[in-house]
């Protein structure tokens, strides 16, 4: 991705204004976030739970897009919302409102999420843009 990104950033010039929006993972309407984890109630699942849940409403990334095109905006912004909350946090939340069984986390067994990271979404905030859900909706 990363190379992609690198290629089209170079192919900006003053005719072509390249906007690349990074986005979290999707949830919102047709991909509901208790769509997406209920196969896990009641079972358990590698590590603790710690890891950062980085999620963006589709609403959202409709919006985003209007508002980068609207403004033109140029070069690398990442769109998620300001839950700040762990995986752990997410789905117990989560499964909790649907009165389905929490998930058990067994922290001696590495866990098998590629990434964990805390992303900021502040530079999209920054150039003016106001989330519609910067909280996730469970």
């Amino acid at each position: 991705m990363q190379a992609t990104e690198e290629a089209l950033l170079k192919a900006a010039s003053d005719k072509l204004r390249v906007c690349i929006l990074r986005l979290a993972g999707i949830y919102g309407e047709g991909r509901e976030l208790i769509k997406i984890f209920s196969r896990f109630a009641g079972k358990t699942r590698a590590g603790s739970g710690g890891e950062i849940a980085n999620w963006i409403h589709l609403d959202d990334i409709v919006s985003a897009i209007e508002f980068v095109r609207n403004q033109q905006l140029q070069g690398v912004f990442n769109l998620l919302n300001d839950a700040n909350i762990t995986n752990k946090e997410l789905l117990d939340t989560l499964l909790s409102k649907y009165n389905l069984p929490l998930i058990s986390w067994d922290s001696s067994v590495k866990s098998d999420r590629l990434y964990n990271a805390r992303v900021s979404n502040q530079k999209i905030k920054a150039a003016g843009y106001q989330l519609i859900h910067p909280q996730i909706i469970f």
